[in-house]
């Protein structure tokens, strides 16, 4: 019998169960089938044959050796077993027993490494202080924009990255990442969820949206909330990293409507298409507004739905122009001077706490072209201001004069209102009605 029988029982009728249960012939087969043993002897409800036996027995297979020590394998039930002989890949009890304790036992130690390193990392954090009055302005609104979407956890009891879908639509781990490569936020792997840190080969990894953060202190001392009431005073000057600001979080409002309307067209785009599109329309911000933008990503999205109905292509293909028809659209409103009309905000995309301060601080919303955000920032900036003045000087005083020459100075003034609330800069509404009133005055009568 290959099947080499540990008997835990000394019932007879139980015995001969065991034995019938487990009996083979020459070329391997089991003598009787499963189904004819069941009603040999009464078991209880919910107990199977096979549990009933691996109670009262251990069974060897003779054709299963273990590689390690050459002891018998042992078997739990008939599909275990094998006809012949054969080379096992499987440890014998012991043999896998004394494997799983050393296995244990290094788990043990890489726990207990963990948790030294980790307590060495916090107590490295914590003899770090950061000079809040040297960090820069755009991060300074990102911190109280943040500070909205997640409070009270910025300065209590910790936050995740799930925590901060309300910050802005979309790329909320690129503004975050942005603050935490600044040094401004400190780690509490006391707070994380288990499995958070873990080792990688010699390195510790950790599952980013599991990690909590704390705002980094200021001084040994200081709370979190007077570090936050601190920055809400500061005054602003500088204008371009703010505009920065605004453009990252601009395109990530006009990205989130593009990723809605390809999702609603099956439009599956590679990275690298994304990439190239957020690319264009990050520069097209510089000139036009999310909302005109919006208008862009709508018309070439549905174009590129219309490509995927024709017989020769696919919604792959299709999809893969997308990132061609954005750049080459915009390059054709340039080139013709066509006005984009403009879009209203998605019910379902809030504008997030980043673009409410930003519109709070600098009146910019997702009307205001970048022309006009970058203009309104100088000028609450204290930037420019002089430089500006003395440009303009000189295209005012002739705009009154020959305002006043033509006795159309109502009418001036309510043109550079319109053009002002249309989203164009000081600049702009002054260059263009000076134009016009030259075409005016230099048209034959």
């Amino acid at each position: 019998m290959p099947i080499r029988l540990q008997l835990l029982t000394e019932d007879p009728k139980e015995v001969e169960l065991i034995e019938r249960y487990w009996a083979m012939d020459e070329s391997g087969q089991f003598l009787e089938k499963v189904s004819a043993l069941s009603d040999v002897l009464e078991m209880g409800q919910g107990v199977t044959l096979a549990g009933f036996i691996r109670q009262r027995c251990r069974a060897f297979d003779e054709n299963q050796v273990c590689p390690q020590c050459g002891e018998l394998i042992e078997v739990r039930s008939r599909s275990e077993a094998r006809k012949m002989p054969l080379r096992s890949t499987r440890l014998c009890t012991r043999c896998q027993d004394e494997r799983d304790a050393i296995t244990l036992k290094a788990e043990k130690d890489k726990v207990a490494k963990l948790e030294t390193f980790l307590a060495e990392y916090v107590r490295g954090q914590a003899s770090r202080v950061v000079d809040y009055d040297s960090v820069s302005d755009a991060q300074v609104l990102l911190l109280l924009a943040l500070d909205r979407a997640v409070s009270p956890r910025l300065t209590q009891g910790g936050f995740t990255l799930g925590d901060c879908r309300g910050l802005a639509p979309l790329y909320i781990s690129g503004f975050l990442k942005t603050l935490n490569d600044a040094g401004l936020f400190l780690e509490d792997p006391s707070k994380a969820k288990p499995g958070t840190y873990y080792w990688k080969g010699d390195d510790v990894w950790q599952v980013s949206a599991q990690v909590v953060y704390l705002l980094m202190p200021n001084t040994p001392y200081a709370e979190g909330e007077e570090v936050i009431r601190r920055l809400s005073e500061r005054t602003y000057t500088d204008a371009e990293g703010i505009f920065n600001l605004w453009l990252d979080y601009s395109v990530a409002d006009v990205m989130c409507y593009l990723q809605t309307q390809c999702e609603l067209y099956n439009h599956e785009l590679t990275e690298q298409a994304w990439d190239e599109i957020k690319s264009t329309l990050r520069c097209a911000l510089e000139t036009y507004s999310v909302s005109q933008l919006w208008s862009v990503a709508w018309k070439v999205v549905r174009d590129a739905a219309s490509l995927a109905n024709r017989e020769y292509y696919t919604r792959q293909k299709a999809a893969a122009t997308v990132a061609g028809k954005v750049r080459r659209y915009l390059e054709r409103v340039e080139r013709e001077s066509l006005e984009l009309k403009s879009w209203s905000r998605p019910e379902q995309q809030p504008v997030g706490t980043l673009g409410m301060l930003l519109g709070e601080m600098f009146g910019v919303d997702e009307h205001t072209s970048g022309i006009a955000a970058m203009s309104r920032i100088r000028m609450l900036t204290g930037e420019g201001n002089s430089s500006m003045e003395a440009e303009l000087g000189a295209p005012i005083r002739e705009l009154m004069t020959n305002a006043l020459a033509m006795d159309i100075a109502a009418s001036v003034m309510l043109r550079f209102a319109e053009l002002i609330r249309a989203g164009h800069d000081v600049s702009f509404a002054v260059e263009e009605i000076v134009g016009s009133l030259s075409a005016r005055m230099t048209r034959p009568c």
